[in-house]
């Protein structure tokens, strides 16, 4: 998982960790007429909680806003506000696995991410013997929808079977939509790197289309079976399948090289570390390529433990000394999941949550490294 998109929230970060955060996650599912009157109820109990803590009028206000203005549409809400203003925002795709409302200096960003679906760039195609519809997914889950028109005539063949001319002359029609189409989603595909393309609609001009696909493409393409619009939730549901499968195949892939690396013999040139302290220290140094999370719901609540962090986006360590002993000044205890998470965003790693099963040998995280062990200090 990429933490580009996160970087808004860390701009600042001085500021920002004086002032503190709120975060919040809820249960939004519209399951009955009364949703939204019972999530303003919640809001105002956790309103107060917060007020007691310490958090201004402004930022509870703008939180409110969020979650209150309007018809709850998604399973669930995540929200972090800081100076009067909201961050970033989230919608669920599920329920959150514990309704969360909490003040810190960093934001509690380590659920959201363990429940957000995998953003892969891709495309989806519905064909259609005029042209078609191209809706282009990038990394970030921006959408764009284009509508390609070719030949409207003719595209349908007569019943009459001795009209071979109709016949061929339609068939060329279909051919050459299908080049227009294919070039449309070849160039939408570059933009935004798609990793798959997910082709349905109309049979004849699919199969047209599939053949006139670069090779790459066309090797990850999943076919709808169903003449149906890319913007609706047939092709949603299996977007949302491929990227799951690839997400598992990807966190697979990277256990896989961290078991491998952790087997290297001699400590000083391995390039992988396991447990909190050597993680921290590598992400501290900016040497973590990749950090591997055991993705266990515990860890969503009071159970993580607990970090220091400093100002700058790479000071983070397990404890206090580890810090100032690098000259930084007053250290502020959070959670180790925040903590990680916005050293693994300031210094470029991905982070690649494993099955709460997964062998990873230290327990719950480790990492993969840009250069061996003996420069992490």
């Amino acid at each position: 998982m990429d933490l580009d998109f996160l970087k808004s929230l860390y701009e600042n970060a001085e500021d920002r960790a004086a002032a503190g955060y709120v975060s919040v996650y809820v249960d939004t599912s519209p399951a009955t007429e009364s949703a939204a009157k019972e999530l303003e109820l919640r809001w105002r109990a956790d309103r107060e909680e917060l007020a007691a803590e310490g958090v201004g009028a402004p930022v509870l206000d703008a939180v409110g806003r969020h979650l209150t203005d309007g018809k709850p549409t998604a399973p669930g809400q995540a929200v972090f506000a800081d100076g009067g203003m909201v961050r970033l925002t989230a919608a669920l795709p599920r329920p959150p696995r514990r309704e969360i409302s909490c003040f810190a200096a960093l934001p509690h960003i380590m659920p959201l991410l363990a429940q957000l679906p995998p953003q892969i760039p891709h495309v989806r195609v519905g064909a259609e013997r005029t042209g078609g519809r191209v809706l282009t997914v990038s990394a970030g889950g921006a959408a764009a929808t284009s509508t390609i028109t070719g030949q409207t005539w003719p595209v349908h063949k007569t019943s009459r079977q001795a009209d071979y001319s109709r016949q061929r002359s339609t068939e060329e029609t279909w051919a050459e939509n299908g080049k227009l189409l294919a070039d449309a989603v070849t160039r939408a595909a570059e933009q935004v790197r798609a990793e798959f393309v997910i082709v349905g609609g109309d049979e004849w001009e699919r199969s047209i289309l599939l053949g006139l696909l670069p090779a790459a493409l066309r090797d990850s393409a999943v076919v709808v079976d169903r003449e149906v619009d890319p913007e609706g939730t047939v092709f949603t549901a299996a977007a949302e399948a491929e990227r799951m499968r690839r997400a598992e195949q990807h966190s697979q892939a990277r256990l896989d090289e961290f078991l491998v690396r952790m087997n290297e013999s001699d400590a000083t040139v391995r390039r992988a570390v396991e447990g909190l302290d050597a993680t921290l220290a590598a992400l501290r140094d900016g040497l973590a390529s990749d950090v591997l999370i055991s993705d266990d719901p515990a860890r969503d609540g009071a159970t993580d433990p607990a970090a220091w962090i400093g100002p700058g986006l790479g000071d983070v360590a397990t404890t206090r000394e580890q810090l100032t002993q690098r000259g930084v000044a007053d250290p502020v205890r959070d959670r180790a999941g925040a903590a990680l998470a916005r050293a693994a965003c300031g210094t470029g790693a991905t982070l690649s949550f494993m099955p709460g099963d997964a062998d990873l040998p230290a327990g719950w995280i480790g990492a993969l490294l840009r250069a061996p062990l003996a420069a992490v200090r």
